[in-house]
């Protein structure tokens, strides 16, 4: 008989879900408010950049915070970060102010992140971590989406959307303040050295900036991008969702491949599918809502599944005991394509047009073509 899964493993779950709902309904608010503020394409950009940087920082300075006062209060911190820059946000209303409030928040949802997923590995089993993780991957995407749909409800043109974030996030410290799981042992400060990545498996560094490069441009903009086209605000809570739900749905098929074949050439394929769907979508530059959003979630299923195919790549070549190290490095180099792809994606939709947003997907392909 399977071991059960115990209640205070799903406390924290359920901590993580709202902290992730609270995420997504920020990260779709803030640039559809941004728009209707006035703020250049440019700016929104900058303000995405902002979050990867603060998340790259956090991913630094985190564990250095938890081995100083533990992971209880640090995690309290992180989620009460949260709710202050939601709220801020309302107060100042000036792209300076947002991109570094958004800096924080990066920094925030890093650490946040960090503590819930050390927390649940040791406090699962090896019977039962298998699926104490693939409990977290669905809670992940099912609060994501929850999240994002929330906009449909809270017009981020008011301030509701922003006090709902400060809400989820402060509910997100009560389960896990209560939890009576051990806290785990402190985290390991990471140490990025991309000559050791880069050795280990280039083709992964390469695919996993580009992914970064790619996912952060059109996490921050294709809410701008969807606006921009005429697109309703229930219509853009969908193209964003469906993006992510089309990525859910390819994790198993693209995973068990990647297991069947050479991963570098399942890594190139699904860039070509994600290439050529931008492309598509570019040329198109279609303003049917149901074609938008379908196409889109097409594109997500290519964009979502390259960055753990990359790292089971790495892995495949990495030495016992390095596992760690080596994703926590491809983390952050993922980290610094997301930061760098807004600022180029931004200017391209401004200078050109807004479809442009979808040409900073072809790094996809020029990425893995240049790494093999």
């Amino acid at each position: 008989m399977a071991e059960k899964i115990p209640l205070r493993t799903s406390s924290l779950l359920v901590g993580a879900g709202l902290l992730f709902a609270a995420g997504a309904l920020l990260g779709l608010a803030l640039p559809i408010r941004a728009e209707l503020a006035g703020f250049q394409t440019s700016l929104i950009g900058l303000i995405g950049s902002a979050f990867a940087a603060g998340y790259v920082a956090g991913c630094f300075y985190g564990p250095r915070l938890v081995a100083s006062v533990g992971h209880i209060r640090v995690f309290g911190v992180m989620a009460a970060l949260v709710a202050v820059t939601a709220l801020f946000n309302i107060l100042v209303v000036t792209p300076i102010a947002w991109i570094l409030v958004r800096a924080a928040t990066g920094f925030a949802f890093a650490g946040g992140t960090q503590i819930i997923e050390r927390w649940l590995s040791e406090s699962a089993t090896s019977q039962t971590r298998g699926r104490v993780f693939a409990r977290y991957r669905l809670v992940n995407l099912a609060s994501s989406v929850l999240g994002q749909l929330a906009v449909t409800v809270f017009s981020p043109s008011g301030f509701e959307p922003f006090a709902v974030v400060a809400i989820l996030a402060c509910l997100a410290l009560v389960p896990t303040a209560l939890s009576s799981s051990r806290a785990p042992d402190p985290l390991h400060e990471v140490r990025l050295d991309i000559r050791q990545l880069g050795r280990v498996s280039p083709i992964a560094v390469v695919a996993c900036f580009g992914v970064g490069l790619a996912n952060g441009a059109f996490g921050t903009l294709a809410p701008v991008y969807a606006q921009s086209i005429g697109l309703p605000v229930g219509a853009v809570a969908l193209l964003v969702a469906g993006a992510i739900v089309g990525g859910a749905l390819m994790q198993a098929p693209v995973g068990k491949l990647s297991d069947r074949l050479e991963r570098r050439w399942v890594l190139t394929g699904t860039a070509l599918v994600a290439a050529g769907l931008a492309f598509v979508v570019h040329l198109l530059d279609p303003r049917d809502p149901l074609t938008v959003i379908l196409l889109v979630a097409a594109l997500g299923g290519g964009m979502h599944t390259l960055y753990p195919v990359a790292v089971a790549h790495a892995n495949d070549r990495a030495k016992d005991g390095d596992f760690v190290a080596v994703s926590s490095g491809l983390l952050l180099v993922f980290g610094a394509g997301s930061t760098v792809g807004p600022a180029i994606a931004a200017p391209l939709m401004q200078l050109v047009q807004p479809s442009a947003l979808f040409p900073v997907s072809y790094t996809h392909l020029r990425a893995h073509e240049t790494a093999l």
